[in-house]
């Protein structure tokens, strides 16, 4: 369902509130000090927290999602398909700093067992995005074979996230996209096919 102009507001005014001041802070009453408007106006688009919270995550999804789906991304390799996945994801963080923080520390979502399931379910939606891409890639002697896909995807997906954390954790201290290139150019050098590859490929 496509938020309205307000709807988009409130969810962004709740997203700086956990953000800056935990999760315990949001409520219905300090989102409408944030916006300056009443509490009753706030429930004229959201019945609750739960529903604010969960049009946080479906806005998340489709950000997350879209980029895999476009035509740019369409006519890549696998590798370049991964590739443009994490530098969107690096570069949405550092465009959205506060979103960043939001939903890369899952228990902001764990006071509610939907929410809980609900981000799961997002992770594996991605999950199973780009394993099917490293399966593609492994199939055309792209990405090596002699690893499990799973694996591959824990490797790569696992040290985005753990870089993403520790920029958040630092206080956005360094230039994620430029640590992001770095270790795409490690992870890059790691999983591509290579002449050690040919006989699985066979």
């Amino acid at each position: 369902m496509e938020l309205t102009s307000r709807q988009k507001e409130i969810v962004g005014v709740s997203i700086a509130l956990i953000a800056d001041h935990g999760i315990q802070n949001l409520t219905i009453k300090n989102i409408a000090a944030a916006i300056g408007v009443t509490e009753p106006a706030i429930y004229r688009h959201f019945e609750n927290k739960f529903e604010i919270m969960n049009a946080v995550l479906d806005s998340f999804q489709k950000i997350a999602l879209d980029v895999l789906d476009s035509e740019e991304v369409a006519g890549q390799d696998s590798l370049g398909r991964i590739e443009r996945f994490i530098s969107d994801r690096y570069r949405r963080c550092v465009e959205n700093p506060k979103l960043a923080k939001l939903m890369f520390s899952e228990e902001n979502f764990q006071f509610d067992e939907r929410l809980s399931r609900k981000v799961l379910k997002i992770m594996h939606s991605h999950k199973e995005k780009i394993h099917g891409i490293i399966v593609e890639g492994q199939n055309a002697c792209e990405i090596r074979r002699d690893v499990e896909p799973t694996s591959l995807f824990r490797i790569v997906f696992g040290a985005m996230r753990l870089l993403i954390k520790q920029w958040i954790l630092s206080g956005f201290a360094f230039n994620l996209e430029e640590e992001g290139k770095k270790l795409w150019e490690a992870e890059h050098k790691m999983i591509k096919y290579c002449d050690c590859c040919t006989l699985c490929c066979k």
